[in-house]
């Protein structure tokens, strides 16, 4: 047995019965066995194991038998993935210069970002311009109102959600005159009207559209919810206060109920 001692190491190497040598290396533990042919196999302390044929070829692999590049320790073959942070960021939100095309996206984003302040708390009245003169709406019945607001909130959540065009609320209308009917249903249709122009609105209807996307995944996916606090705002904002309190909107159907 002999022993060989550098700066930091000693080791011991051993005559094998079949011509070849095993060498241990301390304190780290490695052991190497060097064969008659001129090869060699090396066990490090990871339970990485590196071999060297005859012509110096080498080959090294990991405890689970993974070939590794002798050079740099990485697997063969791939590269580790490189992670890399959503590129979307809140600016391009607010922007418009990112769009996002599904409430799934939308959930995927909150879950992955700390800092979208903005964009998860309550949607308000500035996202959400009434285009109508308000003397000619203030001039409208206040049901008739509603109705126009109930439109643009179900145009804004149907437009951002690509659900198609909401229908018109069914039920019946004793109480109302033909004219009121009429009215109501223009006003719906004014409504929905609205809501389609501001959302394809070029980069601010991309914005609007990923405030309402990114507020409603907040809100644990729950268009319900979403539509519900853009109506209560748009009829506070209109000082229409007793629909805001009093009614709430259905889901995903459209029409009134009772808050």
């Amino acid at each position: 047995m002999n022993y060989a001692a550098s700066d930091t190491d000693l080791s011991t190497t051993t005559n094998n019965e079949d011509g070849s040598t095993t060498t241990r290396f301390f304190p780290d533990g490695t052991t190497r066995v060097d064969y008659p042919d001129g090869s060699s196999m090396t066990a490090y302390p990871d339970n990485r194991v590196l071999n060297v044929s005859p012509d110096g070829t080498r080959t090294l692999t990991d405890v689970n038998g993974v070939a590794l590049d002798p050079d740099t320790g990485k697997p063969l073959g791939s590269s580790p993935p490189v992670v890399e942070k959503s590129p979307v960021s809140e600016k391009d939100l607010e922007t418009g210069a990112h769009f996002i095309s599904t409430l799934l996206e939308a959930a995927a984003i909150v879950a992955d970002a700390e800092t979208m302040l903005v964009f998860v708390e309550p949607i308000n009245a500035v996202a959400m311009p009434v285009a109508m003169a308000i003397e000619v709406w203030r001039a409208l019945e206040a049901s008739v109102r509603a109705y126009s607001t109930m439109a643009y909130c179900y145009g804004l959540m149907y437009g951002a959600l690509d659900m198609g065009k909401p229908k018109y609320p069914e039920g019946a209308y004793s109480l109302d005159s033909a004219e009121t009917i009429r009215d109501k249903q223009a006003a719906f249709e004014d409504g929905i009207a609205k809501a389609s122009a501001h959302l394809s609105n070029g980069s601010a209807g991309v914005a609007l559209r990923n405030h309402v996307l990114i507020r409603t995944a907040f809100l644990n996916s729950d268009p319900h919810a979403t539509l519900n606090e853009i109506w209560k705002v748009l009829c506070e904002s209109e000082g229409d206060d007793f629909y805001a309190k009093q009614f709430a909107l259905r889901w995903p159907e459209t029409g009134m109920t009772e808050a």
